[in-house]
């Protein structure tokens, strides 16, 4: 059953790996990969847990730096056997992949600035490069990353519907989609940009992208608190259909097993430090 603290179900949130599950707590986070081994750790309490846009723009470097020391590069890693050679090929080709994009994306926006198109093809100059970039990561990237990506989601959405986490026939039937993942916080920042797209130029650009990246992720977590809102539906409609068609996939019996063990895993952690050092608010985070 899902784990509880004070009454209070312990809200978790993850990424997926190209060979397994990162997940985690706002006090715990647990890695569970396709080779059978499980890593956690703890996580120090942050400075600005009460104070929106920075604690959200703290959490999601933190969570992004976790993801690839911990996950995608495997640093406290055991290694030697052909599975976990492979899974760290695997999460290096992703990474390769991102960069390569990244790259791309700063050399187009110097040869060819999107501010100097109005109108529809300014339309067209924003929405294409992300088009083109979830693409890319679908089709270059291994298809195990967004079967893993699956496999999170059904496990989040299991602990919060209470469904033993140890059954995984069951926690397969449970939602692939999921309010709180960062692909509605993606949608989210396309929209802003296509609003914005020609108004701020110049060194102001990177202060309002941080800016609107904490209030937009404000946006996706209040939305998600309160699903059947109008407003909220309409924020979270475009993610979700990305979720649907591209950034997830229907995981097999053995990767929804991973992402099962990687969540009960974070959950012992983060019961095990709770009783240390006291109980805490738990922090939703992105699925």
């Amino acid at each position: 059953m899902a784990d509880r603290t004070a009454g209070v179900v312990v809200k978790v949130g993850g990424q997926a790996l190209a060979d397994g599950v990162l997940m985690r707590t706002n006090r715990a986070w647990a890695i569970a990969r396709a080779d059978g081994s499980v890593d956690v750790g703890a996580l120090p309490s942050s400075p600005a847990a009460r104070i929106p846009v920075l604690r959200v723009l703290l959490g999601l470097f933190g969570g992004l730096r976790l993801a690839i020391s911990r996950g995608m590069l495997g640093r406290g890693r055991a290694t030697g056997s052909p599975a976990s050679a492979s899974g760290k090929r695997l999460n290096r080709r992703f990474l390769l992949v991102l960069a390569g994009l990244e790259a791309a994306a700063f050399a187009a926006s110097r040869l060819v600035p999107t501010s100097q198109f109005h109108g529809w093809r300014g339309l067209v100059a924003v929405v294409v490069p992300w088009v083109v970039t979830l693409a890319v990561l679908r089709l270059a990237t291994p298809g195990s990353l967004w079967r893993y990506h699956g496999a999170e989601h059904k496990a989040v959405a299991a602990h919060e519907a209470g469904v033993d986490l140890a059954d995984t026939g069951a926690v397969l039937t449970a939602p692939r989609v999921h309010d709180r993942c960062g692909t509605n916080l993606v949608f989210l920042m396309l929209l802003l940009g296509l609003v914005l797209h020609g108004v701020v130029a110049g060194w102001l650009q990177g202060p309002l992208f941080l800016m609107l990246l904490g209030v937009s992720a404000e946006v996706v977590t209040l939305a998600a608190n309160r699903p059947r809102w109008m407003a909220s539906r309409v924020v979270l409609a475009g993610g979700r259909a990305i979720q649907r068609w591209v950034t997830t996939a229907e995981p097999t019996a053995a990767e929804q097993a991973v992402g099962c063990r990687a969540l009960l895993a974070c959950l012992a952690e983060h019961e095990r430090i709770v009783a240390l050092d006291g109980p805490a608010v738990t922090l939703a985070v992105a699925a």
